[in-house]
């Protein structure tokens, strides 16, 4: 017999009619509005996107409590939260002084909790769900998708992400896209398999702030490169912490580790 590491299923949302049709238009409004260069006014160099205030609305209709807002939640990635809400404070600090001044870092804070809101949020809730009804799967729930659901909009956050009209502007090849998909994907990875979406706000926010310091010549280009591969892995490690911690992520016995049953029997088998 051998152990095996096995996610038990994805997070659980409970998904209505109203929340998907909420989620798909914090979609449409944030894309229109991005590639028409519309806000609702800007903080320092960084515009407002006018879908901020409706992705809040979107993550209230799902709860707080279950985008990663409970105990549990908190208990579960306490030592990621602990270290980069510190490296976030001493970030805005560093940026407001050298950078950009107080009022753009809360601006690029901003906007990674509003691309977190619809990248990661209603683009998994919209891609997961239609992909789940159209395998006659219950959509109403991530927990129910099964793995190809969760994997496509995964896929797609990453995709949609990569194509914005910022991330297009520094893309000089396909080599380029690939950084800007990857980060998409590590990230929805991150909120679907534990719920949790503030650990992806922190670690885009302090991404946000490290690019734009790197751009402007703050801090060397390899800085950021390295600083951002470690915090993408702490991230990811983190999310398998959390995972065990939930009671998601467990360690099975099986005959071989090349024979596994299929992952909605490995789920019934855990529960």
């Amino acid at each position: 017999m051998h152990s095996v590491w096995v996610w038990r299923r994805w997070t659980r949302w409970p998904l209505t009619p109203s929340i998907v049709v909420v989620a798909a238009t914090v979609i449409a409004l944030d894309v229109i509005t991005a590639w028409r260069d519309v806000s609702i006014g800007s903080l320092g160099r960084v515009a407002a996107s006018p879908a901020l205030l409706l992705g809040i609305v979107l993550a209230c209709m799902v709860g707080l409590g279950r985008l990663g807002l409970d105990r549990a939640n908190l208990r579960a990635w306490r030592e990621f939260l602990c270290v980069s809400v510190v490296a976030l404070g001493y970030g805005i600090w560093a940026y407001s002084t050298h950078v950009g001044g107080f009022e753009e870092a809360v601006g690029l804070v901003l906007g990674a909790l509003d691309e977190e809101l619809v990248y990661r949020l209603a683009v998994l809730i919209i891609v997961g769900a239609g992909a789940a009804a159209l395998l006659r799967r219950n959509w109403r729930n991530p927990e129910d998708w099964g793995l190809g659901p969760g994997i496509i909009a995964m896929l797609a956050s990453g995709i949609v992400f990569m194509l914005l009209p910022g991330h297009v502007a520094q893309m000089s090849s396909a080599t380029r896209a690939l950084p800007f998909a990857a980060l998409g994907i590590i990230l929805a990875y991150a909120v679907l398999r534990t719920g949790a979406l503030l650990p992806a706000v922190a670690t885009h926010a302090l991404l946000n702030l490290v690019t734009i310091a790197a751009l402007t010549g703050h801090v060397s280009d390899a800085w950021r490169v390295a600083f951002s591969a470690t915090l993408l892995v702490t991230l990811i490690v983190a999310t398998l912490a959390a995972g065990v911690r939930l009671g998601l992520l467990r360690s099975i016995e099986v005959e071989s580790p090349w024979r596994y049953h299929s992952y909605k029997e490995h789920s019934k088998s855990q529960s």
